[in-house]
C-alpha cells in the first residue's frame, strides 16, 4: 500500500510554497490511516506500507524501489494498492477513479466490489496506466491499482500553492479508504484481532 510524499509547484518555480494538501498528503495520510486501523488486526498475508519520495519528479522513489527486488521478492507481491489525490470532489456525484492495467482487472472488479459494499461512491476504471506510482509495479508485473478522486484532471489547485487543507473533503477521502479498507482486508485474508502486548510493570 503507497502513496508519493512528495509535492510541487510548476507554475511558481522551486522556491515557491508547495502546501500538497491534495497531492500527495490525502494519499500519504491514507496510508497511515489504514495501516494504524490494519495494525490491531492478523493477517494471512503481509501488508507493507509505504511512502515514496521523488514521484513529482519522475516516479524516482517507487521505480527505485521496484528495481531493488529481487526475482523472489517481486514474485510474493500479490498486488500493489496506490493513493494519489483523494481529497477533492470535482464534480457531483463523488466519484472514484481505480486506474490500473490488464493485469490489474481483478483487483480492480474487487476495488468496485468493496465500494459498493462499504461506500456511495460511482466507480470509474481505466487500464491506461500514466503517472502515479503504481506504474513501476505494473511494468514489472505486479497487478496495482491507483485510487484517485474522479475528474482530478479538473482540479486546478494541485501543483500551485493552492493546494490547501480547506479544499480537502474529509468525508469523501474517508469513502476512499473505506473502500480500500474493505479491499485490502479480504485480499491480505483478515483473521482475528491481534492481542495488545503486555506492558512491564503494574497495570492500572
Amino acid at each position: 500500500v503507497g502513496a508519493h510524499l512528495d509535492s510541487v509547484n510548476h507554475g511558481a518555480g522551486p522556491s515557491s510554497p508547495a502546501p500538497g494538501a491534495d497531492d500527495n498528503a490525502s494519499g500519504s495520510a491514507g496510508v497511515l490511516t489504514l495501516a494504524a486501523a490494519m495494525a490491531a488486526r492478523d493477517f494471512a498475508h503481509d501488508l507493507v506500507f509505504i511512502l515514496f519520495g521523488g514521484e513529482e519528479q519522475g516516479l524516482l522513489g517507487s521505480t527505485q524501489y521496484v528495481a531493488a527486488l529481487s526475482p523472489a521478492e517481486r514474485g510474493r507481491i500479490r498486488a500493489m494498492l496506490n493513493m494519489d489525490m483523494i481529497g477533492c470532489v470535482n464534480s457531483p456525484p463523488p466519484t472514484v477513479m481505480l486506474e490500473g492495467a490488464a493485469l490489474s482487472q481483478g483487483m480492480i472488479d474487487a476495488l468496485a466490489r468493496s465500494a459498493g459494499d462499504h461506500t456511495t461512491l460511482v466507480i470509474q476504471t481505466s487500464l491506461n496506466p500514466f503517472a502515479s506510482d503504481h506504474v513501476p509495479f505494473i511494468e514489472a508485473g505486479i497487478p496495482a491499482v491507483l485510487t484517485i478522486e474522479g475528474a482530478d484532471s479538473a482540479n486546478d489547485a494541485i501543483h500551485s500553492g493552492q493546494d490547501t487543507l480547506d479544499r480537502l473533503d474529509m468525508d469523501y477521502a474517508t469513502q476512499i479508504l473505506r473502500m480500500n479498507a474493505g479491499w485490502l482486508a479480504a485480499e491480505a485474508g483478515i483473521m482475528a484481532a491481534s492481542q495488545p502486548n503486555p506492558q512491564p510493570g503494574p497495570q492500572p
